[in-house]
């Protein structure tokens, strides 16, 4: 399961919050007949300062939050409801591409579920790097198959 940790959302948006918070404490004290260089006014630019740094902030962590919530959301329906099988790893390579630092991994591989003939897919997963080594061309590993969406699956190698 992917979880981000709790100290990492206080140190990327809290201060900027706080920042949002003291521009919104700032207009509320300057003076009204108070002007912005160009001539605006300055309690109003400081309104808009602190909108801008609570509002975008605060939606860049829901953004994450959701991210991370669609990818467990997707494992715990597929260990629920997915339909146990098992598949052999016939290809593998890197694609280049990170997150977390932890490299997505390109397989092709031969998927048996009990009822259904084998069938050969090409899955996409980023994999712990620790993991990498151990997943080797030939290795059969346990699965989890949508049982809507064959596609759509989990590899239990860890």
């Amino acid at each position: 399961m992917w979880k981000v940790s709790n100290w990492i959302w206080l140190v990327t948006t809290g201060p900027l919050i706080v920042v949002g918070v003291v521009f919104i404490f700032l207009g509320l004290t300057a003076s009204p007949g108070a002007l912005t260089d160009d001539g605006y006014p300055l309690n109003n630019f400081y309104y808009l300062m602190g909108a801008s740094f609570i509002i975008f902030p605060a939606l860049g962590a829901l953004g994450v939050f959701l991210f991370y919530k669609r990818i467990n959301d997707r494992e715990i329906y597929l260990i629920n409801n997915g339909i146990e099988g098992q598949a052999e790893i016939l290809q593998r390579e890197q694609t280049g591409t990170y997150l977390n630092e932890q490299p997505e991994v390109k397989f092709i591989l031969l998927v048996t579920i009990p009822g259904e003939e084998p069938y050969q897919i090409e899955h996409k997963e980023v994999v712990n790097l620790l993991d990498v080594g151990s997943i080797t061309e030939g290795k059969i590993v346990p699965v989890r198959v949508d049982p809507k969406n064959p596609k759509n699956m989990l590899l239990l190698y860890g």
